[in-house]
């Protein structure tokens, strides 16, 4: 049976990532959907950025890349949640500097949503919402909201990342699925968080929760200057 591993906000976590890329090896899952914002928060964005380029992924852009990349003040307010503080505009600030031209020029060139045909039926795969990049679209969100963005996609499946919040909903004859945060879990649990999809007649999903280095990031973002952001890393905040 075909499988898909879904992953999305990796946020310059390469510690997470490589976990991850060993839980497929593992699992012998060689077919990868990224959904984007590589960069953020952690402290290594090119080597992440770099990482999934060399692994020739699918893969789209997230609100974060598409703040980098406009820069400033129009990548906060265009991209960014609305009325950040100055703690996460200075992390943005850090990471707009380090960002090299290499990976910005593999973020200018990510869609911003990404279809595919399966054997499930056609796959729609965006960052924040069928609608807008940046929307946040939690495990409660109504259903019928969800049921009509699978209508006019002509979708079996709809992936959607940006809230670092795992779920999977079935509805109607539909899949949802938010594979959570790679890099930088909120919902309570550090672990690293993608999902692996089944692609059959009847799809399914399954959240994977994995380990990672968190005293390795935690001290190449106090090497950084970031070391107030490290705390929430081992809450899952």
């Amino acid at each position: 049976m075909p499988c898909l591993a879904v992953l999305s906000d990796l946020h310059a976590n390469l510690s997470a990532l490589e976990a991850v890329k060993a839980d497929l090896a593992r699992r012998g899952v060689d077919q990868v959907l990224v959904l984007g914002d590589l960069v953020g928060y952690l402290a290594r964005p090119n080597r992440v950025a770099g990482a999934v380029a060399q692994a020739g992924w699918d893969c789209l852009a997230g609100n974060y890349d598409l703040a980098v990349l406009a820069g400033g003040n129009e990548g906060v307010d265009n991209f960014l949640r609305r009325g950040i503080g100055p703690e996460p505009r200075a992390v943005f600030s850090w990471t707009e500097r380090r960002v090299r031209q290499s990976a910005r020029s593999f973020l200018s060139k990510l869609p911003r949503e990404i279809e595919m045909d399966t054997p499930a039926g056609r796959l729609l795969a965006v960052h924040g919402s069928p609608l807008a990049v940046r929307q946040y679209v939690y495990p409660d969100h109504p259903e019928d909201e969800l049921a009509a963005w699978l209508q006019e996609a002509g979708a079996a499946i709809l992936c959607m990342g940006h809230t670092h919040i795992p779920f999977v909903r079935r509805v109607g004859h539909g899949l949802v699925v938010n594979p959570g945060s790679v890099g930088k879990a909120k919902d309570g649990d550090p672990r690293a968080s993608y999902a692996i999809l089944e692609l059959s007649a009847q799809p399914s999903a399954e959240i994977v929760r994995l380990e990672w280095d968190i005293e390795a990031e935690s001290r190449l973002l106090g090497e950084a200057g970031l070391g107030a952001t490290a705390p929430r890393l081992a809450q899952g905040r």
